[in-house]
C-alpha cells in the first residue's frame, strides 16, 4: 500500500484489520463505511441501520496514546495511514472524529465478563468515520464461493458456522443431512486471534481430511472467518447472519447451544435472538442436540430418542478436547480415528522415537516401512482396541 511521507498514522492490530476487511468487501452490508456520530446514536437508540437489524455501531476507535494524539489533531478530508505490525495495510480519508464513552461502547459490543478487560484495552476515547481502503484476501474467498455456486448452479446455499474444535461425528451428520435440503454448503471455519488449544491450522487440516475422504467435497466451500471483538455476546449471531447472506447464502445453520443464541422455550415453542431480526433476508435453522444412544446404537436427535440421558453419549467439545490434552486417542464413535491420529501427531511430535519401538515391535505390519509412523500408530492402535478375544 503506497503512502505519502507526510501522512499521519494510526496503529491497529489484526483484529481491526479483519473487521475493516469485512466492511470494505461488503460483508456487513448495509453498513459500507465507518459510522459517524449521528449514525452511531441512531443505531444505539433503535438497533437498526437502514431498516436492517444491527447489533451495535461499527466504529474504529483504536486505543493508545499515539493514536489519541493523532485523532485529536486530524482534519476533515485528511488521509491517515493504517499501520499493523509495522506495515502500512491501508488508509482512511477522515470525515469526522468524535469522542466515545468506553463503558457504553463495551455495553454496545455485548462484552461478557471474561472478554471485557481484553476488549476494553482495544478501545480508545475517540472514533473516526470516513472512507477506508484496506489490504485483504476476502474478495478471493467471495470469488471462490461464487465460482462454485455458478459451477453447481446452486440456488439453495446453506452457511454453517463451525469451530470444528475438534471435528466430530455430529458435524459429519449435520453436513450429510443438510445435503438433502441444499445445493451447496459454505462452512465458515472460525479463526481466533487468541488461539485455542487446537490451532486453526490443525482444525483446518482435520476438516479437510473429513471433507476429502468422507463427504461430497465438490458441494462444499470452506471459508476462514476471523473472529474479532465485534463477535461478542448475542451480537455475533446477527453478524453471522449478515456475513452468510452477503456471501450468497440463503440459509444459516446454528446449534441450539451456540453461545449468544439465547435459546429459550415458551409453551413448547423455541425462541432465540433471531425472533427480533428485521431486514436480513436469510432463513435461520436452529439444530437440536444430537447424541449417540447406546440402546438405539446410532447417532440421533436427542429429542427423538425414547431412552433416558443415561444412555446418551454427548458430544461436548470440551470433553473431546480433554482426550487430546491427555494424549489419548478418543473412541471412534466420537471422532474418526484418522482425525484423532492427525491431531495427536501435530500435538505430540516428540513421541516419534518411542512409538517406533511399539509400531515395529508389536503392531501388525505389512512389512513395508511407513512414512507416517505416528498417524499409522494411532489408527492401528484403535483397530487393536476393537478386536475381541
Amino acid at each position: 500500500m503506497k503512502s505519502q511521507e507526510k501522512n499521519k498514522q494510526l496503529y491497529i492490530d489484526n483484529e481491526a484489520v479483519s473487521a475493516l476487511s469485512f466492511l470494505q468487501e461488503g460483508l456487513l452490508s448495509p453498513v459500507k463505511k465507518l459510522m459517524n456520530k449521528k449514525e452511531t446514536e441512531q443505531v444505539v437508540k433503535t438497533g437498526m441501520y437502514q431498516n436492517v437489524s444491527y447489533p451495535c455501531p461499527f466504529l474504529l476507535s483504536p486505543s493508545g496514546r499515539r493514536n489519541e494524539e493523532v485523532l485529536k489533531n486530524v482534519q476533515k478530508n485528511e488521509q491517515i495511514d493504517l499501520v499493523c505490525e509495522r506495515k502500512i495495510v491501508g488508509s482512511i480519508q477522515v470525515d469526522e472524529v468524535f469522542p466515545i464513552d468506553i463503558e457504553e461502547r463495551l455495553s454496545q459490543i455485548g462484552a461478557i465478563l471474561e472478554e471485557k478487560d481484553y476488549i476494553a484495552r482495544r478501545i480508545g476515547k475517540y472514533a473516526l468515520s470516513g472512507k477506508v481502503e484496506i489490504e485483504n484476501q476476502i474478495n478471493n474467498l467471495k470469488q471462490l464461493v461464487n465460482d462454485k455456486k455458478e459451477k453447481l448452479k446452486a440456488k439453495r446455499i446453506t452457511g454453517v458456522i463451525f469451530n470444528a474444535n475438534p471435528i466430530h461425528r455430529v458435524h459429519e451428520k449435520i453436513l450429510r443431512e443438510e445435503f438433502n435440503d441444499s445445493d451447496m454448503i459454505v462452512i465458515f471455519l472460525l479463526r481466533y486471534h487468541r488461539e485455542d488449544f487446537l490451532s486453526f491450522e490443525i482444525r483446518q487440516k482435520s476438516l479437510d481430511l473429513v471433507l476429502n475422504k468422507f463427504l461430497s467435497k465438490e458441494r462444499i466451500c470452506v471459508v476462514p472467518l476471523d473472529v474479532t471483538y465485534l463477535f461478542a455476546g448475542p451480537n455475533k449471531m446477527i453478524l453471522y447472519a449478515l456475513i452468510a447472506k452477503n456471501f450468497g447464502c440463503t440459509k444459516i445453520l446454528l446449534g441450539q447451544k451456540t453461545r449468544g443464541l439465547s435459546v429459550y422455550y415458551n409453551h413448547r415453542t423455541r425462541h432465540s435472538v433471531f425472533d427480533s431480526l428485521k431486514g436480513i433476508d436469510i432463513e435461520v435453522k436452529i439444530l437440536d442436540e444430537y447424541a449417540y444412544c447406546t440402546k438405539c446404537r446410532c447417532l440421533l436427535n436427542a429429542k427423538s430418542c425414547p431412552h433416558g440421558q443415561h444412555h446418551h453419549i454427548i458430544y461436548y467439545a470440551e470433553s473431546l478436547l480433554q482426550f487430546f490434552k491427555m494424549g489419548i486417542i478418543p473412541p471412534t464413535i466420537l471422532v474418526r480415528k484418522e482425525v484423532s491420529a492427525l491431531i495427536l501427531k501435530e500435538l505430540f511430535p516428540e513421541r516419534l522415537e518411542e512409538m517406533k519401538q511399539i509400531y515395529y515391535g508389536a503392531l501388525p505390519s505389512d512389512g513395508v516401512f511407513s512414512e507416517n509412523v505416528q498417524e499409522d500408530f494411532y489408527t492401528k492402535l484403535i483397530d487393536l482396541y476393537q478386536i475381541r478375544n
